[in-house]
This record gives structure tokens, sequence and C-alpha cells, in this order.
């Protein structure tokens, strides 16, 4: 089987050509950005010629798979087209921008047999394939607790040059900082626990850094699990604070915190061990080695979808796990908004392949 690869939004995914292009009978074969100059140079710089900046048009092209690096606004809309045209669908975070779109996507990957997978680079970074791998062996013990943290200074992603607002501003304008809560502070937890969100309970300081903003500072989401514990979910993308991203898992033997560990010897809680003395002391040696930070999670990312297509499985990342993140940020929204817990709608995908 060879697929031919199409990349939507190239200011991101022009990095991804050479990634595609490594693997076995893969290939880049056209490109879509509505910035015509920027597509063209891109076009002329990989040797690609089959460039276009109507989206519909792109999707008539001989392509078997689509690439989506476009603002998660247009996401929900841009997938169903390109699996109702016979594609599937590698789509950045979030699904679906509302119910009723959320429930055509659903419609379409049923009746397309299409495949859909999210991307999420932090499921396959070494330090959380580390963390994962650790609950796997049963090294923290009975897991009693997990926290992930997105707190990333994004001010700068505002505005273009020219003063315009980016889409990322345009989302900042409208809403209340929940919608993307479970976006990078979620699915590897979600992993390890082998739980889905049942509710959440939203809340924040409201917008006071940059007020021009209807974005809240900080939104800290008590996220409940089936089994009654709890996740503590963190985003943060305007606060004037140092990057911390990751995640942090507790358990009745012991935690793990970012890039290092630490577990109960001889009752009591040994000295902490960094990434490398995990992997030497649990033999985790086979885990994806993170050479290049987001870089090498992409490659990773790539393998996995075209192996899915492939294997004709569910790819890891699918659409039911896309769409439960979609709808913690939704129920997120929800509780900041009413001051009280939120369920997280839950969806129907019985019958999709994807």
């Amino acid at each position: 089987m060879t697929h031919r690869v199409g990349l939507v939004g190239l200011r991101q995914a022009k990095s991804f050509i050479p990634m595609f292009n490594a693997l076995p009978d893969t290939e880049v074969t056209a490109l879509c950005d509505i910035d015509e100059e920027f597509l063209n140079k891109t076009g002329e710089e990989a040797g690609i010629q089959e460039l276009f900046t109507d989206y519909d048009e792109f999707l008539k092209s001989d392509i078997s798979i689509v690439s989506l690096s476009t603002p998660i606004q247009v996401h929900g809309q841009q997938s169903i087209r390109a699996m109702r045209a016979g594609k599937h669908a590698l789509c950045q975070y979030i699904a679906a921008s509302d119910e009723d779109q959320a429930d055509e996507l659903i419609g379409v990957a049923r009746e397309s047999g299409r495949k859909y997978m999210m991307i999420e680079t932090d499921c396959y970074e070494r330090k959380n394939l580390i963390m994962k791998a650790l609950a796997a062996k049963g090294a923290y013990g009975e897991l009693t607790f997990g926290r992930g943290h997105y707190i990333h200074d994004c001010k700068d992603l505002s505005h273009h040059p020219d003063g315009s607002l980016t889409w990322r501003g345009e989302q900042w304008m409208i809403g209340q900082g929940g919608s993307v809560n479970g976006v990078h502070t979620c699915v590897p937890l979600l992993q390890t626990f082998g739980e889905r969100v049942e509710e959440v309970y939203s809340y924040g300081p409201g917008p006071r850094t940059f007020p021009k903003f209807n974005w809240s500072d900080r939104v800290t989401s008590a996220a409940k699990l089936p089994s009654g514990r709890i996740l503590e979910l963190v985003t943060d993308v305007l606060s004037w604070h140092p990057v911390i991203c990751g995640y942090y898992v507790q358990g009745t033997n012991g935690f793990f915190e970012f890039n290092r560990g630490a577990f109960v010897e001889e009752e009591k809680l040994s000295s902490e061990k960094d990434l490398d003395q995990l992997v030497d002391e649990f033999g985790l040696e086979g885990l994806l080695q993170d050479r290049g930070g987001h870089s090498s999670s992409w490659e990773a990312i790539i393998h996995e979808f075209i192996q899915a297509i492939d294997e004709d499985r569910h790819p890891s990342e699918d659409l039911e796990i896309a769409l439960h993140i979609t709808a913690i940020g939704w129920a997120a929204d929800e509780s900041l908004q009413s001051g009280q817990p939120a369920k997280v709608k839950s969806f129907d995908l019985t019958g999709i392949n994807t």
C-alpha cells in the first residue's frame, strides 16, 4: 500500500515532510495553505508540485491521508470533509467545536471507515513514556492521584506582526479559558490510570494579567474518575511564568514528578532518581529516546498512524480519546461559568473502525 499524504497548515506542517517521506511506501504529494507565497516557497523547497490554497480542491487530489495543522476552530469541519472525501485524518487537538459537530464527525467516521488520530506529542515524550512504563510495572503501588501541568507563556502567539489577532488571540477573546483544559494535561494520565473523566470542577482567577482577553490566567480542574480518584489539570498560557509542562503521579509506593521519581524502600522513601537511573533500574531501555523533544515525538506519532492504517486497527490516540479530551474542555468551560461541577459528555462510537 502506498500512502500519499497531504499536509495542511504549513507553518508547522512543513517540518513533517521528511518524517512522512522517511517511512516505507509513504510520500507527501500535496500541500495546502492560505498563504500562497509561503505555500509556493515550501513546495519549491520540497519538490512538491500539487499546491492548493483551497481546501476542497486539495481534497480532490490523489491523496489518502490528510494531516491537519490548522487552527483549532476549523479542526472539526476539516476532519469531517477529509473523511467524507475518503481520506484518513491525522489532526491536532481539538476534535470538534461543539456537540453537533462531534456527532457529525462520528457519523462520517462510521460511514467512511477512515482512520482518525489525534496528535498529542506528550504521549510519546521520553519522560512520559517512562512514567507510564513504571505504572505498568507496578512501581508506584496502587495509583492514588495524578496531576498534569501545561504552564506555557504563549502571549507572543496572540498577534500577527501587523497587529491583527492570530487564531489563538481570537480564541482568547471569546473564551473563558477551559476549552483546551484536557490538552497537554491529560492523555498520558488517562493512559496511566486506565480510566476516563466523569466530571470536572474548574476554577480560576479570571482574565487578570491581560484583561483584554476573556481567558482566565490559569484554569485548574479537579477531574473525577469512575474509581473516585482525582486528576488535577492545570492550564495557563498567559501568566508571566517559566514553562512547566509535565505530569505527576502518586501511588501507595512512591511517585513520579515531571522527570524524576522515588519509591518506598525498607519503609522509607528512597532518594530521587532521574530518568536515566529509572530506565536502568527498571529495564526500560526499549523506550523511545526523545532525542529531539517534539520532533522525535512527532516521528512516533506519524509512524503509529501509518502503522494503524496498514494493520487496520485503532490508532493509539483515536477518535474516542480525541472526543473525550474535547469534552473535558467543554465541561471545564461550563464549570467555570456556573461555579459548579460539570459532567463530561460521553459519545457512542460503536461500529467505528478508527
